[in-house]
């Protein structure tokens, strides 16, 4: 495939996949690296148990593709994930708070499919957002 039908094909995923949770794009056996979800499975069962951490946390999230680069078999894309946080986070409980939080997705295909993706997210923005990590003012030196 060309950058330009990864590219098309990479924002089907955020719209299909995290938005209406079709995640026929992944190949059986892709690789999904998440730090903050270390144990993920592969293929597509992995990123819906990905997707489910965050879904069920935010129902009512939202993707938007803010920045995006193709380049050979590479898609990378700068999103923004907006919600509120309704159900559990982990240990976290809901606390009804807004959420709006960025992202970088790096995804490499192979024959049409999403074979390998690296995932980081703002997490302290996150957890600020949320009330688990305290807002602090330090003066750069």
């Amino acid at each position: 495939m060309t950058p330009g039908q990864n590219r098309l094909a990479v924002r089907r995923l955020v719209d299909e996949g995290f938005n209406k949770h079709n995640l026929r794009i992944f190949a059986r056996d892709a690789i999904n690296h998440d730090p903050s979800q270390p144990n993920l499975g592969r293929g597509p069962q992995g990123a819906r148990e990905s997707m489910h951490a965050y879904t069920t946390a935010f129902p009512d999230a939202t993707l938007t593709i803010e920045r995006e680069i193709a380049e050979g078999d590479y898609v990378v894309q700068y999103l923004r994930a907006r919600g509120v946080h309704s159900g559990p986070l982990g240990s976290i409980p809901a606390t009804g708070k807004k959420t709006n939080v960025t992202g970088v997705i790096t995804s490499k295909f192979q024959d049409g499919k999403v074979v390998e993706t690296w995932s980081l997210w703002d997490q302290l923005t996150l957890m600020q957002q949320l009330g688990v990590v305290p807002l602090s003012v330090v003066p750069a030196k």
